[in-house]
């Protein structure tokens, strides 16, 4: 044909042969347009009425099939849906097409509807005794509406008949978790028993009945279920908070130590443990120890920028004993931050009269110089402070010896970056280099008494030890650091304890995200994922060569970023393809395990480009290849590329099965991109599907709070 022109001719003829009621020669000359053009939805949709007319049902289909498939393609679902509709209507007793009309009823957001035609589709198959295809369908309203109680028990008892017993079990926990959430807790516990029967060996049915049972006040039979749990898994983190916590409440404190300090060994900073153990000292009057437990959870608010929770929790230790000095220099140091003055100096009045209690003069003159700064004006200030320091021998005009210094934030973080890098060189016996971290440090922060106090422990250190001495330690340290890590991503939803509803503080802290072992790294940007390799590792001698290296590319990375830098000192880019080309002549491309270590190890001085390069050598090892994607993934999303992580996260999940952890885990990391990106809506439908999987997983149900509000969309979690 001619273009438009014979285009415009076929269609003229078309159209008489209909006027002339000659159906099939109109259809014929239709078809010479679709052959140009197949996906002419118009033309289909004529072609087929015209079939209709003939009363040739399937091929009227087939056209109308054609029409709805491009317009699904094209994403003009409300045209799809008519077509599909007129198809139903020509053709009642196939279910495809009604299974097909419901899924763009969900797609275009009307719920109600898609539901409709769900169950009545699903009955239909009921009766015909067609179980697998009705199970389908009440999986699609189940995703559609997670709050529908029927509909999940009606699941529930469609897996039991089909033989699914731990999809049974699954929806009958769901089903028990909404009753508990609105409290009817009888009602929980039918469901809760009726899943045991399914299933004896059930941890977390067990164990969510235990829950049930404490809340009906039967605490030694939710103690004797929870134990019995706990034999057969020692390290479940949920069963151990849970008699932790019964433990506490009922007043048991030598056997709720036990627990928690057992749950400490896995997670050192699990927050209900570190709270309880707190709790429990101070009952008890050892306010050193709980000291102790507490300081990492006042840390951590610190450095979330919670102050007023740390000091909080600071109180606590106070109340037990008024002139606890730690507890009160700690105070002083978040007060002096936060240049909350009026605060600060109460503070140091009160640090100041408890120095004098207890003789340690020397200490209080940092506290007078500072009090003295706040309060120029103060007469009796100034004559004490002159008092002291002619008791103390020290000149009008001298400094006090003591410092009320406290480093800022950027400089905290900096400190305990190079900490953290001198303990892995102290570790590893490579003692010369962690002096040079710390000298570093100490030229820039004189006053740090925790720098000056590593360098003499490093001074105290024995001689180096040997090779064959070295490895045992990387690898026991290994070691440790792999049974952290698989304990955690086994179980990567802490559950919370029961709260008690009378102490705000607490519930606070428990509203508060978990704390893993990996979070140990965040703050250093050091992602440790220790490799499911099982072969034999290789051993390089370049271990001091590199981390010597590497220490240099972050002292000059850091220097150059806040512009200071000598002539000496040239381009980190230069330098970094100076050592990259050394590497490249020591290590074969083919050790895809040290490509990944120098990967991670690039990464953590902010070197992403070459961190990427590192990971896509390691790539091709099958057994590091969802590592090193995940890996790649995170790098791109540091850089801000967010649509390169999520491409490259992608490819990560579709090697993992649907379902388990590690998909979940993955997917949170997706939900991350998106929210970073702004995307409300993906995150949202991505963090209710791993919400509907586990509810207290990393915190998710307050990012869907969180978001929904954002976003302004409705929230129904799934409690």
């Amino acid at each position: 044909m001619n273009g438009r022109v014979d285009r415009l001719k076929v269609i003229e003829q078309a159209e008489r042969y209909v006027r002339a009621g000659k159906i099939r020669e109109a259809i014929l000359e239709y078809e010479k347009l679709l052959e140009d053009d197949p996906s002419d939805v118009g033309i289909n949709n004529i072609v087929g009425d015209l079939y209709v007319r003939l009363g040739q049902t399937d091929r009227a289909i087939r056209s109308f099939e054609k029409v709805a498939a491009e317009y699904e393609k094209r994403s003009q679902y409300s045209q799809a849906l008519a077509i599909l509709k007129k198809i139903c209507r020509l053709n009642p007793e196939k279910p495809e097409y009604f299974v097909r009309m419901a899924d763009l009823f969900a797609r275009q957001g009307y719920g109600a509807e898609a539901k409709q035609e769900y169950l009545r589709l699903a009955e239909k198959y009921l009766r015909a005794k067609k179980v697998e295809e009705a199970i389908e369908l009440y999986e699609k309203i189940v995703k559609l509406d997670k709050d529908d109680l029927n509909i999940r028990m009606q699941l529930a008892a469609l897996y039991k008949l089909d033989g699914r017993t731990e999809k049974a079990v699954t929806e009958l926990l769901e089903a028990a978790q909404m009753k508990l959430s609105v409290g009817q807790i009888d009602e929980a516990e039918k469901l809760l028993k009726e899943t045991i029967k399914l299933n004896p060996e059930n941890i977390r049915a067990n164990l969510k009945l235990a829950q049930v049972l404490r809340l009906k006040g039967q605490a030694e039979k939710a103690m004797e279920i929870a134990s019995k749990m706990l034999e057969r898994d020692p390290n479940n983190i949920e069963g151990l908070t849970f008699l932790g916590n019964v433990y506490y409440e009922e007043g048991k404190s030598a056997a709720a130590k036990e627990i928690f300090s057992n749950i400490l060994n896995f997670f050192p900073l699990n927050v209900n443990a570190r709270y309880r153990l707190g709790r429990l000292y101070l009952a008890e009057g050892e306010v050193d120890r709980a000291y102790e437990y507490l300081e990492p959870l006042v840390d951590s608010y610190v450095k979330k920028r919670k102050e007023d929770k740390a000091i909080g929790l600071l109180g606590l230790i106070l109340t037990v004993r008024k002139d606890h000095l730690p507890s009160m220099e700690k105070i002083a140091a978040i007060l002096r931050e936060n240049k909350d003055l009026a605060r600060l100096e109460a503070i140091d009045r009160a640090i100041l009269a408890e120095l004098k209690r207890i003789g340690e003069k020397g200490r209080m003159l940092s506290y007078y110089a500072e009090l003295i700064r706040l309060k120029p004006n103060d007469e009796q200030l100034s004559r004490e402070y002159r008092e002291l320091k002619k008791e103390l021998m020290i000149s009008e005009d001298q400094e006090p010896i003591y410092d009320t210094w406290a480093p800022s934030r950027e400089e905290e973080d900096e400190i305990q970056a190079g900490l953290a890098q001198a303990d892995v060189y102290i570790q590893e016996g490579l003692a010369r280099l962690a002096r040079r971290v710390l000298e570093g440090l100490l030229l820039k922060y004189p006053n740090d008494s925790l720098i000056k106090q590593k360098l003499d422990y490093i001074d105290n250190l024995k001689s180096p030890v040997n090779e064959n001495e070295l490895i045992k330690k990387v690898e026991k340290a290994t070691a440790i650091e792999t049974q952290v890590l698989r304990v955690t991503r086994e179980r990567p939803g802490e559950k919370e304890g029961k709260k008690k509803p009378d102490s705000s503080l607490e519930d606070q802290i428990f509203s508060e995200d978990k704390i893993s072992p990996v979070d140990i790294f965040t703050d250093t940007g050091i992602i440790p994922i220790i490799s499911s390799d099982g072969r034999e590792k290789k051993f390089y001698d370049l271990q001091e060569n590199i981390q010597a290296e590497l220490t240099m590319l972050s002292t000059v990375y850091l220097r150059q970023k806040k512009g200071v830098t000598t002539q000496f000192e040239k381009e980190l880019t230069s330098i970094v393809t100076d050592f990259k080309k050394g590497i490249k002549e020591k290590i074969p491309e083919e050790d895809y395990q040290i490509h990944l270590q120098l990967g991670l190890a690039f990464m953590e001085q902010n070197l992403l480009n070459e961190a990427i390069d590192e990971f896509n050598l390691a790539v091709k090892d099958k057994n590091l290849t969802l590592e090193c994607l995940t890996l790649i993934s995170h790098c791109y999303r540091l850089k801000a590329n967010l649509e390169e992580a999520e491409r490259w996260l992608n490819r990560a999940i579709k090697l993992v099965a649907p379902g388990t952890d590690q998909y979940f885990a993955l997917m949170f990391d997706l939900g991350l991109i998106y929210e970073q990106a702004k995307d409300y809506e993906k995150a949202l439908s991505v963090y209710r599907e791993i919400q509907s999987w586990n509810p207290s997983y990393r915190s998710v149900s307050e990012k869907i709070n969180r978001l929904s509000h954002l976003s302004g969309t409705s929230n129904n979690p799934v409690n």
